[in-house]
């Protein structure tokens, strides 16, 4: 999944970004409501009794227009989410060794690591092909040192091309497999990818270079039970932070394309 050029073309600092951030702070269909009526009739939002915020009517207007988008855009994505047992199926027909993520609780679900395997495979196999290396099991944090300007990463990630120092590609895998109703790991991971796309936009300004950061998202009984946070997966894909957003069944058919269009 990629951002529609007109979202991204607005700039990751536009106001309308900020204005989707409070209303992904709303809780409960009548607050909801209460809070875009608002805003359509008075050109403001409330944030409490004594404090109001006036918006600009243009902000407003494609406020509106971007969160009819994303609820269309959020239908499509979590359509493509997997069960565990459909990405499991994925990498036993293209020989896809998986492990696991183990815990010392042995009641608590052994989730397996298919989401990783599937995008290791296809990037390991297009690099190979084209001669070109990769890293995708980082075991620290990626740096650029480029104009001399040094830029590190918050947090290790999950891969990196050509390496980790100096990487033109690199991603975060969010894949969660377990059978409880998710939990605020799932917001971890949406602030995590958040920090890294911010960082690494404001990089590429001092730098004047493209570095590419995709996402990649699955596990559709856990994503059920945390829709808010995908659909913030989605704003930033929108806002730019994230270039790809590759959910599901994407990667069968989605990463090797995208991921031969960049290199």
């Amino acid at each position: 999944m990629k951002a529609d050029k007109k979202w991204v073309e607005l700039g990751w600092r536009h106001s309308l970004w900020n204005m989707v951030r409070l209303y992904a702070a709303l809780r409960g269909k009548n607050k909801t409501q209460k809070w875009e009526s608002e805003l359509r009739k008075e050109r403001s939002v409330s944030l409490d009794d004594n404090h109001v915020l006036n918006i600009s009517p243009g902000v407003v207007d494609i406020f509106f227009e971007y969160i009819k988008e994303r609820e269309l855009l959020f239908n499509s994505a979590f359509n493509l989410l997997r069960s565990e047992e459909e990405a499991l199926e994925y990498c036993h027909r293209n020989d896809f060794e998986v492990s696991k993520t183990t815990t010392e609780n042995k009641d608590h679900h052994q989730s397996s690591k298919s989401m990783v395997s599937a995008v290791t495979l296809i990037a390991e196999n297009i690099c190979e092909t084209k001669e070109i290396e990769s890293n995708t099991n980082p075991q620290a944090r990626c740096a650029w040192n480029l104009d001399q300007k040094l830029h590190v990463t918050a947090r290790n990630l999950d891969g990196a091309i050509p390496a980790l120092v100096n990487p033109r590609i690199i991603w975060e895998i969010k894949e969660y497999w377990g059978k409880t109703k998710g939990g605020s790991k799932m917001s971890d991971a949406l602030y995590e990818c958040n920090l890294v796309g911010l960082e690494l936009r404001e990089f590429e300004e001092r730098i004047k270079r493209k570095i590419y950061h995709v996402v990649f998202v699955d596990g559709k009984t856990q994503w059920g039970f945390r829709k808010s946070d995908l659909k913030r997966f989605i704003d930033i894909m929108n806002q730019g932070l994230v270039d790809y957003l590759i959910i599901g069944k994407e990667v069968e058919t989605e990463w090797g394309k995208t991921l031969e269009l960049i290199l």
